[in-house]
């Protein structure tokens, strides 16, 4: 098993449940090719960074899911066939997965991250940066 994260944007405008529904398609289409999804999220619409296929802004999804390593040709060949994507990303983040681990990893992020005071830190591990100063730039004679 791998893990997998695919980002990908809609057309901005579709509707919530237009975009919901895109979103939903795609999770079953994970299922179907036995993966299993971890989360969805939708980051909501967003200006580009440069125009996609005339669009000056999308709506961005995220998809966190694992399974097999053949599953995604058929979800990016999905994605390059809908005219309501603009662009999309794959990203493996695990390899190998095992999903046993994934509850061990939910419990870690529900909790705090503890803080470190400045006294428990390593006397030489922050060591204040010095800038050499900048010569003066000569001036060329008159």
């Amino acid at each position: 098993m791998r893990r997998y994260e695919v980002v990908f944007i809609v057309h901005p405008d579709l509707t919530d449940e237009e975009i919901k529904a895109v979103s939903d398609r795609y999770g079953e289409l994970i299922v179907s090719q036995k993966g299993t999804v971890i989360k969805t999220e939708d980051w909501g619409r967003r200006k580009l960074a440069y125009d996609i296929k005339k669009q000056s802004k999308g709506a961005y999804l995220l998809i966190d899911f694992y399974g097999p390593g053949n599953m995604i040709k058929e979800i990016e060949r999905n994605f390059n066939i809908d005219d309501k994507i603009l662009k999309f990303l794959t990203v493996k983040t695990k390899d190998p997965f095992d999903p046993a681990l994934l509850d061990q990893e939910k419990e870690e992020q529900l909790q705090p991250e503890s803080l470190i005071s400045p006294e428990e830190m390593d006397e030489g591990s922050e060591k204040p940066v010095e800038v050499p100063e900048k010569p003066e730039a000569e001036e060329e004679g008159e």
